[in-house]
């Protein structure tokens, strides 16, 4: 009788979770905090939009004091700066990840290029309960990095060597380990930017957004380090990493 009880029990809290789930992404464009919500299809998906937001965001954190923001000595050794500037997570027993975000890379002149569309989904078991929303940049260092974000398989941050990043004067003590490792995390909350924990991530390219901006292209590579025209709605994010690697 107490294992059917149990039974009972453990389906509804799989049941709240799995319905946790699949409600993130609703619960996102309902949201109040921090910014707009996160568009739920890819219907309603708006590029411009996101771009602004992402845009923003890096603004705000290359702002702040040196004791705050991410180290200026990092963004410029990256080789491709990943933002997501609105990520869903949410769970009870069973709980996951849910956003969409976007690569840029860095050209041959130095100059980043145009962003390639993403999107970020998880399914993890733990401990988390609720639903709460965050942003994330990713500094991608090297080629494994890059390779590592691209491929489509969660991200096992052991295994692909993914640093919590630094923040801060403090920061340039250890900076060189982080010159070494192949993608630094970071994460922002409630106005709180700080190193993250990325894990059990699988992140995708966004098919129909990148053909539907660019048209026809041969491969990713080409996007990302070949091509130089970008429409003017999806500008603002080069802008902005270009400003702060110049400075």
């Amino acid at each position: 009788m107490k294992i059917k009880r149990f039974l009972i029990q453990l389906a509804g809290v799989v049941s709240t979770s799995l319905g946790l789930l699949l409600y993130v992404p609703v619960a996102l464009g309902q949201s109040g905090e921090d910014d707009e919500g996160a568009p739920v299809s890819m219907e309603d998906f708006e590029p411009g939009s996101y771009v602004q937001k992402a845009a923003a965001m890096l603004e705000q954190q290359m702002s702040e004091s040196p004791d705050k923001r991410v180290p200026q000595k990092l963004l410029r050794a990256a080789k491709c700066v990943a933002v997501f500037p609105q990520v869903g997570q949410a769970g009870l027993v069973i709980g996951g990840k849910y956003g969409r975000g976007m690569v840029s890379c860095r050209q041959q002149d130095g100059s980043f290029g145009p962003p390639l569309f993403t999107r970020m989904t998880s399914l993890t078991i733990g401990a988390q309960v609720g639903i709460q929303q965050v942003s994330l940049l990713m500094l991608v260092m090297s080629d494994k990095g890059l390779n590592t974000l691209l491929s489509g398989k969660p991200i096992i941050g052991a295994e692909a060597g993914i640093a919590v990043g630094p923040v801060g004067r403090e920061a340039g003590i250890d900076l060189d380990v982080f010159l070494q490792s192949p993608i630094v995390s970071y994460s922002r909350s409630k106005g709180l930017f700080a190193g993250a924990v990325l894990e059990g991530a699988a992140i995708t390219r966004a098919k129909r957004v990148n053909k539907e901006l660019y048209g026809d292209f041969e491969t990713t590579e080409q996007l990302l380090f070949q091509r130089k025209e970008a429409p003017e709605k999806v500008r603002p994010i080069r802008d902005v990493l270009d400003k702060y690697v110049a400075s």
